[in-house]
């Protein structure tokens, strides 16, 4: 009973500490864009500056997880916390324009590589203090968290950008990552060690071994290439799918049109908190059926697109009923999927995979979004989001085969 006590504690300071920094960075993000247009006058640049401030970061991504397999993963996500305030609060200094962009380019540059290491290392620690049995319940709980998080920060952001100025926000955010490190200082943890056997010395040795095993292990590869046809064919669904359905196709205005998101995120909630609650049906033994599922839904929005154009506000009614199921369903495929990997993947190859996956997802998504813009350009976004989700089911079923 006092271990499980102690788990929870552990488990709800890391959940904690990754809300409020999730909270921070989502609070910074919806004001950088603002600010930046704000002092260059131009989305070019400021669409230049986002381009390249991400590349460093996902170039270094996938040797990230040898680095972290080989720390104390507590001292690293509180050192990146710690960091990260530290050079959110560089931007407190009053500096000319020239030279604070210099600055604020480089400051976002760390942050970004940060970002990433303290997501690889918290995923690591998560499957550290929980059990398999358990793992699910409490990544129901982060995902709600997370989408709190995102949903609520940006709001506040705003206003706050729009009243007080963007020192402020950077204020709040400096706060935000500080308060964060200091709650995950109180987290009790011992490094899983590796065995003799598996410890090496040359990184790329290392990073070679983790990919290989990737590429060994039938159920973990199936696995992987699965996140990656969600991440190339469906996750572009905000930025393609939606705006040229409801906006382009059926001249939905723009304020009714924010109503998908929000949609998407009720339905998202409360996945998280069923996810939490859920004690009778198996996620992850069932995840192929939510996966078929998830994209059947997308599939009949595409198909009711091509069947409703005489009758657009009924359509945009259905539309916002199946982003509520949407978000309900990608919920609970996410959190067990993420679940099954952490399970499958003993903990000594964690960090090498996970760095793995996000560097493909970081390749895939803006390549998946590239090239569905160029398919709906040619045959319609409804089409285009039949086309994606057909080629999902495909690799689905075929890969379903090899998860155990």
């Amino acid at each position: 009973m006092e271990n499980n006590l102690y788990t929870q504690k552990n488990i709800a300071l890391l959940l904690l500490g990754r809300t409020v920094s999730k909270f921070g960075a989502a609070f910074y993000l919806i004001a950088l864009p603002l600010y930046i247009l704000q002092l260059t006058g131009s989305l070019a640049q400021t669409g230049v500056f986002f381009s390249l401030s991400s590349i460093p970061a996902l170039t270094v991504t996938p040797f990230m997880g040898v680095f972290v397999e080989k720390v104390n993963r507590k001292h690293l996500i509180v050192v990146c916390d710690f960091l990260t305030a530290i050079l959110y609060a560089l931007l407190l200094f009053p500096l000319d324009t020239k030279p604070f962009m210099a600055v604020l380019f480089g400051v976002t540059v760390f942050i970004n590589v940060l970002s990433h290491m303290f997501e690889i290392g918290s995923k690591v620690m998560f499957t550290e203090l929980t059990t398999p049995e358990t793992i699910e319940k409490y990544n129901g709980i982060k995902s709600f968290a997370d989408n709190a998080a995102a949903v609520i920060a940006p709001a506040m952001g705003t206003v706050a950008f729009g009243l007080l100025g963007f020192r402020f926000v950077v204020l709040v955010v400096t706060a935000c990552y500080a308060l964060s490190a200091v709650q995950e200082c109180f987290i009790l943890y011992r490094k899983v060690e590796s065995t003799p056997n598996q410890e090496r010395k040359n990184w790329l040795l290392e990073f070679g071994d983790g990919l290989r095993y990737v590429a060994k292990q039938k159920d973990v590869l199936a696995l992987f290439i699965m996140v990656m046809a969600l991440n190339f064919f469906v996750a572009n669904g905000e930025e393609i799918i939606n705006p040229g359905i409801i906006v382009r196709k059926y001249s939905i205005s723009e304020s009714l049109f924010g109503m998908t998101s929000s949609a998407a995120v009720v339905g998202t909630l409360a996945a998280g908190f069923f996810i939490f609650k859920n004690k009778k049906i198996d996620l992850q033994k069932n995840m192929k059926y939510l996966l078929l599922l998830n994209s059947i839904l997308m599939v009949m929005i595409g198909i009711g697109s091509l069947c409703m154009t005489a009758v657009p506000m009924a359509y945009f009614s259905l539309f916002l009923v199946f982003e509520l199921l949407l978000g309900f369903v990608t919920s609970c495929v996410n959190v067990p999927l993420l679940s099954s990997l952490q399970t499958h993947v003993p903990i000594n190859y964690q960090g090498r995979f996970f760095s793995l996956l996000s560097f493909s997802s970081g390749l895939l998504i803006p390549m998946g979004i590239t090239y569905t813009g160029f398919l709906a350009s040619l045959v319609g976004a409804d089409v285009a989001y039949i086309v994606n989700n057909v080629c999902v089911i495909f690799i689905v079923l075929l890969c379903g085969t090899f998860i155990s």
